[in-house]
């Protein structure tokens, strides 16, 4: 059997992923390329090239990747404990480098400007519960995951949420979840939670301007709707829920 060093190095050094990203810059490299850089080593028979090329096929691509638990992506040969959690965090930074690009010094004013910065984090196939932190300006300041859920279900503790918003000196906050069904549609049980929330934040002094739902590219916006109102006052919930 192969010594899995042995066989990086018999590989011509213009093909070796380190020397063609300190050669060429790391834009050039290929999906493959790039994960066998944070892999580093592979197994006795398989090259980190080799683990990089199976990790793509067997998630369908970076998207797959970047969705995929630590439990899955550590049970791939060549992968385990420690290199999943290296291929996640650089996802992390991906995702993070992205969005703070994207809502440094924005001013939120519309619903749709955060659906359009969040909508690709949300569509999983995972449950989560996440708070948008806002400033005296309507900036975002960061945002915090609360909960996470199984497939159907994040328990969201209102502690966790305004925890959060003091933490980051939030003046507003705007509340979001997905439905890995695809589905946006409030249940009865979204609509309660977020009158709980919005009751905390008026004891606490940290306003709930909106929730959102997402879905399989889409969302619903409580706001938007009227429901934000509508929980705010004395209405019965049973005029939007069933």
């Amino acid at each position: 059997m192969k010594d899995e060093r042995a066989t990086m190095r018999s590989l011509p050094r213009e093909l070796r992923p380190y020397e063609r990203a300190e050669a060429l810059g790391e834009e050039r490299l290929s999906d493959a390329e790039l994960l066998a850089v944070l892999i580093r080593t592979g197994t006795r028979e398989n090259t980190a090239l080799d683990v990089a090329g199976k990790l793509l096929v067997g998630f369908g691509g970076l998207r797959g990747i970047g969705e995929a638990s630590l439990e899955r992506l550590s049970e791939v040969s060549g992968v385990g404990k420690v290199k999943a959690i290296a291929i996640r965090s650089a996802f992390e930074l991906g995702k993070r480098a992205i969005l703070e690009s994207r809502m440094k010094k924005a001013q939120i004013t519309r619903t749709e400007q955060v659906a359009d910065l969040y909508m690709a984090e949300m569509r999983s196939s995972q449950e989560q519960f996440r708070v948008v932190l806002l400033d005296t300006r309507s900036r975002i300041i960061r945002d915090e995951t609360v909960a996470l859920g199984s497939s159907n279900r994040a328990i969201v503790d209102p502690k966790e949420v305004f925890r959060a918003a003091i933490a980051g000196k939030a003046e507003t906050v705007i509340l979001m979840h997905n439905h890995p069904t695809g589905d946006c549609s409030p249940s009865r049980d979204d609509y309660l939670m977020t009158k709980r929330l919005i009751s905390a934040g008026k004891i606490i002094g940290i306003e709930v301007v909106d929730h959102l739902i997402f879905g399989d590219n889409v969302y619903y916006s409580f706001f938007d709707s009227g429901d934000m109102q509508r929980l705010e006052g004395t209405a019965e919930l049973s005029e939007r829920a069933g």
